[in-house]
């Protein structure tokens, strides 16, 4: 008994410990927030893409354009091989083949990020330098390596999914003359409507928060979208002047606006997380 309520205040305490710490965060972003929103207003920093703190120009439309870009171009260039993957590994392979590739699909999703950024710069920049003959730097670079690495994550949430569709709708599909494919595209994918959204929007929240990998190959540079030329997002623009820009400068204050907006969207993404997974169970 003793054991127990040791357990339950370490549990507690760490739990409390939790939510002060994120309170926290979110007491000092919200500040700075605050303060750059009653200096220069909500709505002109977000429709202005002229960002230079030294001149006070706080425009933040390119990053937020930067972010969605790269993040829909990962989404669309990483659903082929999800889909691929997924459908292998759920519904092609049985017995130890099937383990070794869930496990193979695990150790990619442990990569650090670092690792796909150097895959970006020693892969994906040259070769789309040689064949646009540009720089090789921009959101087209950033938008393949966020591929590669959502793709491990998302497959193997959608793996899981497909395998838990009752055998009895595949085997009443195939038994009315359905083939594979039939059966798959309108019986197996529409059964796992939920767990599929539900993985769908942790490859987006993945992607719109990665950092170190996209600024190794978007090229740091505020400029309104050219995907073949170098651009910035949120969180590589925030990386990159963090350490600029002393706490309760006008400057940091604006990357607390950045951040406020990142978790802001974070927090929708959670939210309808949750709608799909109460959605589900309905």
């Amino acid at each position: 008994m003793r054991a127990d309520r040791i357990a339950a205040l370490v549990m507690k305490g760490a739990l409390a410990l939790f939510i002060a710490v994120w309170v926290m965060v979110a007491v000092i972003v919200g500040a700075g927030a605050w303060r750059f929103v009653s200096a220069n207003g909500l709505v002109g920093p977000l429709v202005s893409s002229r960002w230079s703190p030294l001149a006070a120009h706080y425009g933040i439309l390119a990053f937020v354009v930067g972010s969605m870009a790269v993040t829909g171009l990962a989404l669309v260039l990483a659903a082929p091989g999800v889909l691929a993957l997924s459908v292998t590994g759920a519904r092609i392979l049985r017995g130890a083949p099937q383990r070794a590739f869930i496990q193979i699909l695990t150790l990619f999703v442990a990569v650090p990020s670092v690792v796909y950024g150097w895959w970006g710069l020693s892969v994906a920049v040259p070769l789309i330098r040689r064949l646009t003959g540009t720089a090789g730097f921009g959101p087209l670079s950033a938008g393949i390596v966020l591929a590669v690495m959502i793709v491990p994550t998302f497959s193997i949430m959608a793996l899981q999914t497909l395998r838990q569709v009752p055998s009895s709708l595949v085997e009443g599909s195939l038994g009315l003359g359905a083939s594979e494919d039939q059966t798959l595209w309108h019986v197996i994918l529409p059964a796992s409507r939920a767990g599929l959204s539900q993985g769908f929007l942790v490859a987006v929240g993945r992607a719109l928060g990665e950092t170190i990998a996209v600024q190794m190959v978007i090229g740091g540079q505020s400029r309104v979208l050219s995907l073949l030329k170098p651009g910035a997002t949120l969180t590589t623009q925030l990386l990159t002047d963090l350490a600029l820009m002393p706490a309760r400068t006008p400057g940091h204050d604006a990357l607390d606006f950045m951040a406020l907006w990142l978790m802001i969207l974070m927090a929708v993404l959670v939210w309808l997380q949750s709608r799909v997974r109460g959605m589900s169970r309905g």
